[in-house]
């Protein structure tokens, strides 16, 4: 026997086999002892009487049933190899047509699994999404798809190439940033900003943070002022000044945040309406804002910044996989399960989904059924001949040694039946 690549585990299991194999020749010693019964009921009613009364029924019964079992012994046994060791033509059917086998199985696959058609409605009509939420709103369940989509996107991520991805997430930005003028975009965002009667809490809540940022930071301004006075101003003198300006400013700062109709507060909301408007008239404005743009997406900071961003990910997914109930995966069990229950509650998110999932099958059976159709042939044609036929052989054998049983009971019946005929004719 000619090595070839192992068959798939299902039909090679030790156990499985050794059962399969027992159970074939418990089948042909049946076969065979039906068969041998009716060539010693054939001697013997040849050697002990003649062909009239009950001797000449058991005689044409046992002829009869001796031809159909030889026959079918010779068609089972011809499916798998030449009966005897002859090279009789047409015989060991299964390792002589192996690859057309292949070939037959490929096109059937083809014809009847993979058409876009049948493909298609099969789909449509398995309610594919009802039975996917039925299974996900179930915490055991959606943790384990959690579980499962985590250990995926971790081992994706490990695989990828820290300065490729950034660079492609980089790239598909910066297209899209070139193309896009943001300077309308920023006006929006202004103009809903000041339409929207929230200036005045922006206004007060800045002051206010200013406010804290001059505390938490009075020891550097006031070495910083000390840097900056004249040399003949005394140590004591600069402090008196520092604290009269700083004070003086703090106060103002809180009059300002604290009267919504203080002049500054006016003139900073006009301000502000002016840069609004310059941002919707202005073009020397919007240029120099897409200057500015097209500056920050060509620095090499920002490619760093994506890239430790990914890399951030890409730690988190490594150690969410290596903790099982760590908390992105409970986060993300709950998202699963909540999509779960929206599928099952909305008919019409539920008929998208099953038309999405039966549109993309058809797409891909298209796609790809020269390659799936050339898998199965290659992977038959790479298989042994005398072993696919062996295994073939255990997987119908029984079936196959029942034809040969029927084979000599229903010869015995027509044997009998032809004998009946005869005598009724006048025959014998």
């Amino acid at each position: 026997m000619t090595n070839g690549p192992t068959l798939p585990p299902s039909l090679t299991g030790g156990s499985y086999e050794e059962r399969r194999v027992e159970e074939l020749r418990r089948w042909k010693r049946r076969a065979n002892g039906f068969l041998l019964g009716a060539l010693v009921v054939f001697i013997i009613s040849h050697l002990f009487g003649d062909d009239t009364g009950l001797n000449g029924f058991i005689r044409a019964a046992s002829e009869a049933a001796l031809i159909g079992g030889i026959a079918d012994w010779f068609a089972v046994t011809a499916l798998f190899r030449h009966p005897l060791g002859i090279a009789i033509p047409h015989t060991a059917l299964i390792p002589r047509s192996k690859d057309e086998i292949g070939r037959g199985l490929a096109e059937f696959v083809h014809q009847n699994f993979l058409d876009p058609t049948n493909l298609g409605n099969w789909l449509a009509n398995a309610d594919i999404a009802r039975r996917l939420a039925v299974w996900l709103d179930s915490s055991d369940h959606a943790r384990l798809a959690a579980r499962r989509a985590i250990e995926t996107g971790s081992t994706v991520a490990q695989s990828l190439d820290d300065e490729r991805v950034a660079a492609v997430i980089t790239q598909t930005s910066l297209d899209w940033m070139r193309q896009t003028q943001v300077t309308p975009i920023i006006s929006l965002v202004v103009d809903s900003w000041l339409k929207g009667g929230r200036t005045g809490e922006t206004i007060e809540a800045t002051l206010r943070a200013l406010d804290v940022v001059i505390t938490d930071n009075m020891s550097y301004f006031r070495e910083s002022f000390a840097g900056s006075a004249p040399w003949w101003m005394p140590a004591w003198a600069g402090d008196l000044v520092f604290e009269r300006i700083i004070g003086s400013f703090r106060i103002m700062v809180d009059e300002v945040a604290s009267d919504p109709s203080h002049p500054i507060r006016a003139d900073i909301e006009m301000m502000l309406s002016r840069i609004a408007d310059d941002l919707r008239n202005s073009e020397a404005l919007a240029a120099r804002i897409e200057r500015s743009k097209l500056r920050m997406l060509e620095s090499p900071e920002l490619t760093a910044a994506v890239q430790s961003q990914w890399q951030i990910l890409q730690g988190s997914l490594g150690r969410a996989a290596s903790e099982p109930g760590s908390e992105l995966e409970l986060r993300l069990a709950e998202l699963i399960q909540w999509w779960a229950q929206r599928v099952l509650e909305d008919d019409a998110l539920r008929g998208r989904i099953d038309a999405w999932i039966a549109e993309a099958a058809e797409r891909l059976a298209h796609q790809w059924d020269d390659e799936v159709i050339g898998l199965i042939e290659t992977t038959v044609a790479g298989w042994d001949a005398n072993e696919i036929s062996h295994r073939l052989e255990l997987q119908l054998g029984r079936d196959l040694q029942f034809v040969r049983i029927n084979g000599t009971v229903v010869g015995a019946l027509v044997g009998i039946t032809i004998h009946a005929l005869l005598l009724l004719a006048g025959q014998i």
